[in-house]
């Protein structure tokens, strides 16, 4: 009977043990990764919801990484640009990446132009496909004008303001040339940011970029040829590029839980048109 007490103790003992182990581990992080490589995909429009969640994921992930288990960062781009504060919450992601010792590399596939291009900026390397698109560094601010579908439906609008320009992003207001020039001025301004970022980047001088700095697009071996980009090829290329420079025989990634289409959200009650109709009436800059 002893015996068998004596064992009955010894296995709670083994047990609590684990237990305290199990719980220091996810208290110090050391579960939630299952990889060397932190995996971010920007693919489609790049927008002010679900890209800077994005951002906030790569900086938490990272700092939950208390014993550099993550190596490395690799960004598959696939979008053609969107917003300009979330193209930069994204930049400075991936610079505080590069700046914690971890290598970023950037693959381009169809698609890294404008806010595209600005996040793959940040990486130490920029593969690009022979056949992407890229560049479009630029800036450009859209404001949707409905002031003659107001008059068409009978609707005016009473405006009441502190300052002759504080309507001036308002959909129900018709634009005059002063108000052309000075949103100009705003767009050469956050235009001016995108520049900043590409040339500290890319280890050049804004005045090196400025004879393609005009939002044109450019093939991938346009960009090359400018220095945009650093090398030509597929996602295998990029990857390869990436465990050489890691020293790693394999990569695995770590990637970030998606979560619901839109179909399924409109399914289930959610993501309905007329809230993105909304979300297209607000003013902002876009790369």
């Amino acid at each position: 009977m002893r015996n068998v007490l004596l064992w009955v103790f010894l296995f709670l003992l083994l047990l609590s043990g684990v237990l305290v182990a199990v719980r220091l581990t996810v208290k110090l992080g050391l579960t939630g990764t299952g990889g060397n490589v932190l995996y971010v995909e920007i693919d489609g429009p790049i927008d002010d919801k679900r890209v800077p969640e994005v951002a906030e994921w790569i900086y938490t992930t990272l700092e939950r990484d208390r014993f550099n288990r993550i190596k490395g960062v690799f960004v598959y781009i696939n979008s053609p640009g969107g917003s300009a504060a979330s193209s930069e919450e994204v930049y400075q992601a991936l610079k505080a990446a590069s700046k914690s010792g971890r290598k970023v590399v950037a693959y381009i596939h169809s698609i890294g132009a404008s806010g595209g291009y600005f996040v793959a900026s940040a990486a130490d390397r920029i593969v690009a496909n022979p056949a992407a698109l890229t560049g479009s560094i630029g800036a450009i601010i859209v404001i949707p004008e409905i002031t003659k579908l107001s008059e068409k439906l009978g609707v005016s609008w009473d405006i009441y303001k502190s300052g002759k320009n504080k309507d001036l992003t308002q959909p129900f207001k018709r634009r005059t040339e002063e108000d052309s020039v000075l949103l100009t001025e705003l767009a050469k301004e956050i235009w001016r940011v995108f520049l900043k970022r590409v040339a500290e980047g890319r280890g050049k001088g804004e005045e090196d970029l400025l004879p393609i700095a005009d939002g044109r697009l450019l093939t991938a071996s346009e960009a090359l040829k400018w220095g945009l980009v650093d090398t030509l090829g597929t996602k295998h290329t990029a990857v390869e590029i990436l465990k050489r420079d890691l020293g790693l025989k394999k990569v695995r990634f770590v990637k970030k839980k998606k979560k619901k289409r839109l179909l399924q959200q409109i399914l289930e009650g959610g993501g309905l048109l007329g809230d993105h109709v909304v979300d297209w009436m607000i003013p902002r800059a876009n790369f």
